[in-house]
């Protein structure tokens, strides 16, 4: 389950100061405060105006469906999702009953395994299949839908992915059969719905053409992604690849009366395999909001530099902080955007044929709530600190269900 509020106290330490819909403040003394940032929502605001840790952990409700107090969407053990009088559904092949397993319910089925997550802002679901389907299998992959989506939701694309990190976008059946007897196995497929954008990725792809791929944006997800990649790979059967990441944090809760005097960010680096060439994972000031596909890839190439780098290939996997980031930089009445390139992309050096040279990231929509992007934010007021009323946390801490 995610409680991420929750994991930032622990690890913190530090009185609470504040609490926001997608971050935490602490009292760090001497005038000073650190704010913890999440892509995704961390709080909620009850009706009792209290803005409240968001913990995903499904609970039954009396209809059947389980829910979480945050939210109002809804999962049943038979594969069912609403959010108002929206429903999906998809109906699998000889699917068994599912398990509640904390903020998800796990579906097996003939040929793979399906998990309905419930989000701190939506829905997530991944259905990892293990074999080619028939056409007759391929249909139930898709879910059924009926009703309307809430407004207040954005529907991502359907995609797939393959074992090698290859894309498919769904559009009929018939190419998606034609692509998954192709693929490379396992494959997961994804049908969501979320409140808004937290992070991204996308890469150019090119047969043989380095220039080609480094330039133009051939595929990638903007919404509900767990994990992507940054860097570059050149593959006899996949072709060359160039891999971008983005990222945002809602830091308004700041204040303009503020002086930030410190950021940094805290990202979890994975390898898919190890670099064959080591290189820094660069953290770009670029402002992709609102901008298109090329826009948003294109834009991160050129970007500007921050001050430091996330961190350099050779000190291996885990969580990385980066240096001192651009306080400037720091919108602190709306959002402050990122992008994440390798310095060889940057540099424009192209990767040997059948080489690696890509980390991969985890982002905010990742099920483990200690790996997901944080940006730290140390900062001074112009006004008093006024410390949350302690009465008040315990009530956020233990709310119950409503609604």
């Amino acid at each position: 389950m995610a409680n991420w509020a929750k994991l930032q106290e622990q690890l913190t330490g530090l009185p609470v100061v504040k609490r926001a819909k997608h971050s935490i403040h602490f009292d760090k003394g001497n005038g000073e405060i650190v704010a913890n940032f999440s892509g995704k929502p961390c709080h909620y605001q009850d009706t009792d105006g209290l803005w409240k840790p968001i913990d995903t952990k499904l609970l039954l409700l009396p209809d059947g469906f389980y829910g979480s107090p945050h939210s109002d969407v809804k999962i049943h053990k038979d594969g069912r999702v609403k959010a108002g009088g929206y429903q999906q559904k998809s109906a699998l092949v000889a699917a068994k009953e599912g398990v509640v397993d904390g903020d998800k319910i796990v579906r097996e089925f003939k040929f793979g395994t399906q998990y309905l997550y419930m989000k701190e802002d939506g829905f997530r679901q991944e259905t990892v299949i293990t074999r080619p389907p028939t056409t007759a299998e391929a249909k139930y992959l898709i879910a059924s839908e009926s009703g309307k989506l809430p407004s207040k939701y954005k529907r991502s694309d359907i995609t797939a992915i393959d074992a090698d990190g290859a894309v498919h976008e769904f559009v009929n059946l018939g190419q998606f059969k034609k692509w998954l007897d192709a693929a490379a196995y396992p494959v997961t497929i994804d049908p969501d719905f979320a409140g808004g954008t937290a992070d991204g990725f996308y890469y150019g792809n090119h047969a043989s053409d380095y220039s080609i791929a480094r330039s133009t944006a051939s595929a990638g997800s903007t919404t509900n992604q767990s994990d992507a990649a940054v860097g570059q790979r050149y593959s006899t059967t996949l072709g060359v690849r160039v891999y971008r990441s983005f990222f945002l944090f809602d830091t308004s809760s700041i204040g303009s009366d503020s002086t930030v005097t410190q950021a940094n960010l805290k990202i979890k680096v994975m390898f898919y395999e190890t670099p064959a060439t080591h290189f820094d994972i660069q953290v770009v000031k670029f402002n992709w909001g609102g901008k298109t596909v090329e826009e948003i890839y294109d834009g991160i190439l050129a970007g500007d530099e921050d001050d430091a780098i996330l961190t350099n290939t050779s000190s291996g996997a885990g969580t990385k902080t980066s240096g001192n980031l651009s306080t400037a930089w720091i919108n602190k009445t709306g959002t402050t955007y990122y992008g994440l390139r390798s310095s060889r992309d940057y540099s424009n050096t192209s990767p040997s044929v059948d080489t690696n040279e890509r980390a991969g990231l985890y982002f905010a929509d990742s099920s483990t709530e200690a790996y997901r992007p944080v940006l730290t934010v140390t900062y001074t007021t112009g006004g008093a600190l006024l410390r949350v009323n302690m009465n008040a946390q315990m009530q956020a801490l233990n709310g119950g269900m409503h609604g």
